[in-house]
């Protein structure tokens, strides 16, 4: 983990320099779903990052990068779980996806062989200082439940939480304006 944190801490240092800011943090993102995918021993694919726009109005994802050119989430979507936890500033665990209303459009984009459903799942908001200034999403994705894997627990929360806490001021930094 430190590890991480010294080369996200290089790479925001490198946020003037660079001509492409999106990118940089895209690159960031990159690391981080490397990072938490070993950790909750899931595939890149099942960690999702979505950063608040400037403006404050979408959900815009900077991983998995494919979906970053796909559009964003408007935070007045109610039935998104990411624009829930954004709006409580609070995480959750959801161990029965397909029976919870969400927004299931992202779940169909393959970027493996075949689109697996997300059955399990961790949600947690990017907090810098208290403001949320994105979500986390850290999946287990199958044809069921007992394909998918384990369930996400309290404690998994807790462990994504402070994940995520130490590498939000990350993003911030290098979020680019506008964004």
């Amino acid at each position: 983990m430190q590890e991480l944190l010294e080369i996200l801490s290089a790479m925001a240092a490198q946020k003037d320099k660079v001509r492409d800011r999106r990118e940089l943090l895209l690159d960031m993102a990159d690391r981080v779903v490397k990072a938490v995918s070993q950790e909750f021993s899931c595939k890149p694919d099942e960690v999702a990052i979505l950063l608040l726009s400037t403006d404050g109005r979408h959900l815009r994802f900077v991983a998995p990068r494919a979906f970053a050119e796909l559009g964003s989430i408007p935070v007045t979507k109610r039935d998104s779980i990411a624009v829930g936890v954004l709006a409580r500033r609070a995480g959750e665990v959801i161990n029965n996806v397909p029976m919870v209303k969400h927004v299931s459009f992202f779940e169909s984009i393959k970027l493996r062989d075949k689109p697996a459903p997300i059955q399990k799942m961790v949600t947690a908001p990017l907090l810098v200082r208290g403001q949320a200034i994105g979500v986390a999403q850290i999946s287990r994705k199958g044809d069921n439940a007992r394909e998918a894997g384990p369930d996400f627990t309290p404690a998994d929360l807790r462990r994504a939480q402070e994940l995520l806490d130490s590498v939000a001021p990350f993003f911030a930094e290098a979020r680019p304006s506008p964004y």
